[in-house]
């Protein structure tokens, strides 16, 4: 035998599912999942007389170029006059950035030269910059070959592509429309010989490096060095 609820609280339950209904309705979608952060390392090679060595950019991360809000480098009796910091960027952020010097008085001094740009990648090698020295930029082209699965990098013997260590090699890209050319840019430092190779992962992380000895550059003072390159 059925028992019928009172009539009070048959008011409750209907006012109940309306309420449940208009919450759903209105209440506000998920966030999206934020961009993936990687730290970036900024190192810069500079001589001081009792100044602090800070790094600003046009990223809140770097302090919107507010020296207030600059990122302090450190550096070490035996690492001097190289400085370094780490910083936690979004990839795929391209950010423009300085040096600055500040003074045990306060007194502030930019680097002289254009905004350094960088655009980060989760493969992003440490940089290798000099005070108030403008690099080079690098255009690496090279027509190579692969399977599915494998991608191309190149590494070298400079810091800013990565030493020759594979997981800091810079990472190079292609598209349908131009496959099989692979193509990347990065900053490198100026008249300097930069010896670099190319090198193929495959998707079971095992690295496949081209045959022939290291190939060999030597950037220009200022502006752009396109390398023309086909894999052996």
């Amino acid at each position: 035998m059925r028992h019928r609820l009172p009539s009070a609280w048959q008011s409750l339950l209907m006012l109940g599912v309306l309420l449940a209904g208009l919450l759903a309705v209105t209440a506000p979608p998920a966030q999206a999942a934020t961009a993936e952060d990687v730290s970036v390392t900024f190192r810069v090679q500079a001589t001081t007389e009792g100044e602090t060595l800070l790094l600003s950019g046009n990223a809140p991360q770097l302090g919107s170029w507010d020296p207030a809000k600059a990122v302090p480098l450190g550096t070490t009796a035996s690492s001097y006059p190289h400085w370094t910091t780490s910083v936690r960027l979004p990839v795929g952020l391209t950010v423009q950035y300085k040096y600055l010097k500040r003074s045990p008085t306060g007194v502030v001094t930019w680097e002289s030269i254009p905004n350094r740009t960088l655009t980060v990648s989760r493969n992003e090698p440490a940089n290798d910059d000099r005070w108030n020295v403008a690099p080079v930029t690098a255009a690496f082209r090279v027509t190579a070959t692969t399977t599915w699965g494998q991608n191309l990098y190149v590494s070298g013997n400079v810091a800013d592509l990565g030493a020759w260590d594979p997981a800091k090699a810079l990472p190079l890209t292609t598209g349908s429309g131009t496959y099989p050319l692979w193509d990347g840019t990065h900053q490198l430092p100026p008249r300097t010989t930069v010896e670099y190779k190319y090198l193929k992962k495959n998707p079971d992380g095992t690295i496949t490096w081209e045959n022939g000895d290291n190939r060999t550059v030597f950037t220009t003072s200022s502006g752009t060095v396109t390398l023309n390159d086909v894999w052996r």
